[in-house]
């Protein structure tokens, strides 16, 4: 499959702490894209190291950790500066396979503005990530009228319009949740591209504690006015 390059999309990266894996990902990646972004959300391992030395790569090192949320509107903001048409977001654990990337592509450049991962919920996934998608899934449709088979999946696509249209609040983990109740409330039209359901860590990114926080802020969500 032909990279990505020729229609200026880029790829955004946020990571926090991934010497693991952020080295065997981008090369993978790199046979989609090659317009890559990482932001390095503070990590207190050799992260930032590792992406360094890899050419082709636009590297930002925040200094402190700011969260998902925050790292991906940084990445989008250099996006823009380098004239990107649209960006993807993808997380650099190994749980997002470059592969799809052309899909997501097609759809935006013949249909929409925005573009969401799902990963098909089976019973291969961690318990307490598989219960939690269902409660949000629940939630969502009941407060927000929009219907997806997975709500928390980090691989998204948008043009600048689509993006704009949902610009988030939530500095960590929320923002996955947070898009698509604005994408509810307002209406907005969106695509799905059916993605593979890769767990290497069944408790990275998701906790109890989260998961309730989150609930918490629907209501919130749901009556803003902005």
């Amino acid at each position: 499959m032909k990279k990505t390059n020729n229609n200026n999309y880029y790829v955004i990266v946020p990571v926090y702490n991934e010497e693991k894996n952020i080295s065997s990902f981008i090369k993978k990646l790199k046979r989609y894209s090659s317009n890559i972004i990482v932001v390095n959300d503070g990590s207190t391992d050799n992260t930032a190291g590792i992406v360094s030395k890899i050419p082709g790569i636009v590297l930002i090192n925040l200094k402190k950790n700011k969260g998902k949320g925050e790292a991906m509107k940084v990445g989008a903001k250099q996006a823009w500066k380098l004239k990107a048409k649209g960006v993807i977001f993808m997380d650099g654990d190994n749980q997002h396979d470059p592969k799809h990337i052309q899909k997501f592509i097609h759809l935006l450049d013949n249909s929409t503005d925005i573009v969401i991962g799902v990963r098909v919920i089976k019973a291969h996934i961690p318990f307490i990530r598989r219960v939690g998608n269902n409660i949000f899934m629940h939630l969502i449709k009941i407060m927000f009228n929009i219907k997806i088979p997975d709500i928390l999946c980090g691989y998204r696509a948008f043009s600048k319009k689509g993006l704009k249209n949902i610009m988030w609040k939530s500095a960590g983990y929320g923002v996955e949740t947070e898009m698509l109740t604005t994408i509810g409330r307002k209406k907005i039209p969106f695509e799905t591209v059916v993605v593979d359901t890769i767990y290497l860590d069944k408790y990275k990114g998701f906790s109890i504690m989260g998961g309730l926080k989150i609930i918490l802020r629907l209501p919130y969500w749901r009556f803003r006015k902005i």
